[in-house]
């Protein structure tokens, strides 16, 4: 009798470790990626009583809010040899020249992708502290007296 009670604790033993350490293992994986990817709190993959999420419910004020306008992702692209810097200034950006910096890609040629809605936008390239106006772009406007260059996302 001692025997079986002993093979079946045994048994017992050797199924929860089959079920623990690869789940120990698991979470352990799931810290080092999410740590790696920017220190999300993996708290919420923890597995949790419920089984069953509440049932949703469609809200009825959910028609009186303003529709959400539609983003399309605009590059802006500039061509300059031997630039150490080039940033773009705009009123999608409140005219801060350090919020949108663009990155050096191959054949001298700076590019940054944004989101922006539909509608038309004045800017104007800084190339290494000087303002200039985009060589790629003919459209113009005055803004505080300055000439800009144009955006029309449509």
């Amino acid at each position: 009798m001692i025997e079986r009670k002993a093979v079946l604790m045994a048994a017992a033993l050797a199924a929860f470790a089959l079920v623990s350490v690869p789940s120990v293992l698991f979470n352990n994986a799931i810290k080092k990626y999410f740590g790696f990817m920017g220190h999300w709190n993996v708290a919420i993959l923890k597995p949790t009583r419920s089984g069953a999420l509440p049932p949703t419910r469609v809200r009825a004020d959910r028609q009186s809010e303003p529709p959400q306008p539609e983003l399309r992702f605009v590059k802006f692209s500039v061509k300059v040899p031997g630039a150490k810097e080039v940033k773009v200034a705009g009123d999608f950006n409140k005219w801060n020249p350090e919020a949108l910096v663009l990155q050096k890609k191959q054949d001298n040629r700076w590019e940054a992708l944004i989101p922006l809605p539909p509608g038309k936008y004045r800017y104007i390239c800084r190339i290494d502290g000087q303002e200039v106006l985009d060589p790629l772009n003919p459209d113009t406007d005055l803004e505080a007296g300055r000439k800009v260059s144009v955006l029309t996302v449509k």
